[in-house]
């Protein structure tokens, strides 16, 4: 009987251990964001293409959550684009306005996963079509 009562002991232990010791139900996804910069020669007074990938690919309710993109021009300005993500990919469009290093933030915030945010930098040199 006392053999009985220190097995049924010893497995009560080891489920409350494999209780304690389990990850918590629902928990949050860590998402990677990794920004495609521009490719080539980037000109001033332009329009570019940014892109973003996130990983794993998101579902549910956190794929249908847009990138939020703020670029930051060389001289201060700020300007902020939303962007749809199909299969984790995304792009958007943005213009140049001056010669200088831009700087893109890229932030994703799902509502079943946790924040990710990335930064990419690129430069941006006069365009050889200015008439100043």
């Amino acid at each position: 009987m006392k053999l009985i009562r220190e097995c049924a002991t010893a497995v009560l232990a080891a489920g409350a251990v494999a209780v304690v010791l389990a990850p918590p139900a629902g928990a949050a996804t860590d998402y990677q964001l990794t920004p495609i910069p521009p490719i080539g020669t980037v000109y001033a007074n332009n329009i570019v293409t940014l892109g973003v990938t996130v990983g794993p690919v998101p579902v549910g309710a956190d794929a249908s959550t847009p990138v939020l993109v703020t670029v930051t021009e060389p001289d201060g300005d700020v300007h902020t684009s939303s962007v749809s993500l199909t299969l984790g990919l995304g792009t958007v469009a943005t213009r140049l306005h001056e010669d200088g290093r831009y700087t893109a933030r890229f932030e994703f915030d799902p509502p079943g996963g946790n924040r990710a945010e990335a930064t990419v930098q690129f430069d941006a040199v006069p365009s050889p079509l200015s008439l100043s």
